[in-house]
């Protein structure tokens, strides 16, 4: 299982979007992760949408993919350790 508080502890940054930015009838937000050293070389999670947990309990995918999904903090907490383990710095 996967909280909200385990997202944020494992570093994952909030995105608000309103009524007005999305268009929906309530606000909502979502969590991202991105593992990498810039914006062209990254690895980016993404949370599902707060309208979207069921009984407390999010999800994490990898970011324009479909075929992974992440529901036990420990093997996501094992996916982002092994990454940032093994990235290549710049330079």
């Amino acid at each position: 299982m996967i909280l909200e508080q385990d997202l944020i502890d494992l570093g994952f940054e909030r995105t608000n979007e309103t009524t007005v930015s999305s268009g929906s009838a309530q606000d909502w937000h979502y969590y991202t992760l991105d593992i990498g050293i810039d914006e062209w070389n990254r690895f980016c999670l993404i949370s599902s949408a707060s309208d979207e947990v069921q009984n407390g309990e999010w999800k994490v995918y990898i970011f324009d993919n479909d075929s992974f999904v992440f529901t036990s903090k420990d093997q996501l907490e094992s996916l982002i350790n092994l990454l940032t383990a093994n990235m290549i710095q710049n330079g």
